[in-house]
C-alpha cells in the first residue's frame, strides 16, 4: 500500500521529507511485525539483538561496551536490558578474572535455544516482507547506507 494511503497525507513539502517519513513509517511497521514473533518468546526487540550478538560470539564472551558498539539500537540501558535477560536466563553475567571493573556476557543454552525455536517464524516473516527482487534489495540497502551518509 502507498505512504499516501497508510498515512491519510496526499502532499509533502519535497521528496525528501516523504522519503524519510515513509522510512520511518516503514522501521515501524516492520518493527511491529517481528514484535509479534518476539512477543511469543517474552523477548523484546532489543533483548533479540544481544542475544543474536553473544551468539555471534559464542562459546566466547563479550563486555558490555562490544554488545553496545554493534548493537541496532544504541539507546536501550544495557545494564537494566542485561539484568532481565539474566533473570529469564537467557544470558549469565560474570566478573572478569583479569579486570574486576568489567563484566563478561555470555548466551546460555536456554538463550541459544530460544533463538533457534524463533528462526523459522523470523525467516518466513522475512520472505513474506521482502517482497522485491534480490538486485531492489541490495539497492534499498545501498540507498538507506547513503541517506544515513
Amino acid at each position: 500500500m502507498k505512504l499516501e494511503d497508510e498515512i491519510k497525507q496526499t502532499r509533502f513539502e519535497s521528496g525528501g521529507q516523504k522519503a524519510v517519513i515513509n522510512v520511518i513509517f516503514t522501521a515501524n511497521w516492520i518493527n511491529s511485525q517481528f514484535r509479534n514473533i518476539f512477543k511469543t518468546y517474552d523477548l523484546t526487540l532489543q533483548q533479540y539483538n544481544v542475544l543474536r550478538i553473544l551468539r555471534g560470539k559464542y562459546p566466547k564472551s563479550a563486555n558490555p561496551g562490544e554488545i553496545k558498539e554493534v548493537m541496532l539500537d544504541k539507546n536501550p540501558d544495557l545494564t537494566r536490558l542485561c539484568d532481565r535477560m539474566c533473570n529469564l536466563g537467557l544470558i549469565t553475567r560474570t566478573v572478569d578474572k583479569d579486570n574486576r571493573r568489567k563484566m563478561n556476557i555470555t548466551i546460555t543454552q536456554k538463550g541459544l535455544d530460544t533463538l533457534e525455536q524463533a528462526a523459522p517464524e523470523l525467516d518466513k516473516l522475512e520472505k513474506e516482507l521482502v517482497n522485491i527482487s534480490e538486485s531492489e534489495a541490495n539497492l534499498l540497502s545501498d540507498l538507506l547506507d547513503k541517506l544515513r551518509g
